[in-house]
């Protein structure tokens, strides 16, 4: 049976001490806001003195910004020319990414990785394995704090000692070195993985409008914005308040627009049009009703290697024939197995083998014998045991180091 399709969001295991910067559309229209704002420099003279261009980004209607404050208009309630404004215009979250598509904006992943550190449980663990061979502490397993020498290696640890049984570095006769106890030796570890959901990429398109009353001051403005280009892309990197890096693709022309045949008293207008597209992302979102993005996981990877002894007959399912094929698997199902010649695939905990067992009736004391596939016990996965009367582990070593 599938396990389900992953969501977002999903599951307890929330990571309440961990938090990253989020990036949003907000972020995205700030850091371009900053760039004309601030790293860009557009002045003109007015009456010989050197002025700084004023940005506004528009919400809704052009200018709606400006008509609140009396910053960008004077007493007569006339625009203060020369300014700048910003709009936003569509935002486009297709694959396609209007035009610049990224190879990671449709990856079939859940979730992100954004940090890989040691639990805080390591501690202990590390008392374990004893990776240094300390022998000469209580609080750290050694073959020396065993109480009872009965069995190989020893059971029972002294009172107020660590002992364990793991074939690892806490049994080896072999003192370690002084030298490399600072030394970082991670590998056999618990490691604390934490991850968010994947970021949704999008791309947003910006309507950029350069107002003057003269030609002159406009010119400057533009030839300002065309030397300044980051390299020889016609683009600009600009950077959110959370750290992340974006670019601003300017597309390439711009549109007049003056009022020139405009014979009346109205104010003279300059305005050129361009358009500027920022491809980013969603991540890390903080909106209210939203569930903590955080997800923690622990991993701490072991290898086993065990011997198992069946004290009855044994039986291979890989054999084909008439006999060990199940005709009645799927009589009470609408699922069919086209070409369906063996068992099904083993999966965890199974093992490629059927073993006969005896079966006795309590009631009428007749014994009956059937196959029947073997289980073994994985507490992490939550499987039980099948015939386990039959089945006896002969030896178990783990293998902790594994990296």
């Amino acid at each position: 049976m599938s396990a389900g399709i992953p969501k977002k969001f999903e599951g307890t295991n929330v990571a309440n001490d961990f938090e990253i910067p989020s990036c949003g559309v907000e972020d995205i229209d700030r850091a371009l806001f900053k760039l004309f704002d601030d790293r860009l420099d557009f002045s003109v003279e007015v009456d010989g003195t050197s002025k700084k261009v004023p940005v506004v980004f528009a919400a809704g209607e052009r200018f709606a910004l400006t008509r609140r404050s009396a910053n960008f208009r004077d007493v007569n309630n006339t625009l203060i020319l020369p300014i700048i404004s910003i709009e936003r215009g569509t935002i486009d979250y297709t694959p396609d990414l209007g035009g610049y598509g990224t190879p990671i904006a449709t990856r079939d992943q859940i979730d992100y990785t954004v940090r890989r550190r040691l639990d805080s449980s390591d501690r202990d663990y590390q008392n374990i394995v004893n990776k240094k061979r300390l022998k000469n502490q209580s609080n750290v397993s050694t073959r020396g704090n065993f109480g009872n020498k009965s069995e190989f290696p020893g059971l029972q640890a002294k009172p107020g000692t660590i002992a364990s049984r793991r074939n690892g570095t806490g049994l080896s006769f072999i003192n370690g070195s002084p030298t490399d106890l600072f030394n970082p030796d991670l590998g056999n570890n618990i490691f604390e993985i934490i991850t968010i959901p994947y970021p949704e990429f999008i791309m947003i398109e910006y309507d950029v409008t350069f107002w003057t009353q003269y030609m002159q001051n406009m010119n400057k403005l533009l030839e300002s914005m065309l030397v300044q280009f980051d390299g020889q892309e016609k683009a600009f990197q600009i950077i959110t308040s959370g750290g992340y890096e974006l670019v601003a693709y300017f597309q390439g022309q711009f549109s007049a627009d003056t009022n020139f045949n405009d014979y009346t008293d109205s104010e003279r207008v300059i305005k050129y049009n361009f358009k500027i597209k920022v491809p980013g992302f969603i991540i890390a979102p903080k909106i209210e009703g939203l569930p903590n993005p955080y997800r923690r996981f622990l991993s701490a990877p072991q290898i086993e290697f065990g011997m198992k002894q069946v004290g009855t007959q044994v039986s291979s399912t890989s054999a084909k024939g008439p006999s060990q094929n199940d005709v009645d698997k799927f009589i009470l199902s609408d699922v069919e197995n086209e070409g369906f010649t063996s068992e099904d695939s083993v999966q965890r905990g199974r093992r490629g083998v059927r073993v006969l067992e005896t079966i006795k009736d309590p009631f009428s004391g007749d014994k009956s014998s059937k196959y029947v596939k073997i289980l073994t016990r994985n507490q992490r996965s939550g499987e039980t045991v099948a015939s386990s009367r039959i089945v006896v582990d002969l030896e178990t070593i783990n293998d902790t180091d594994t990296e």
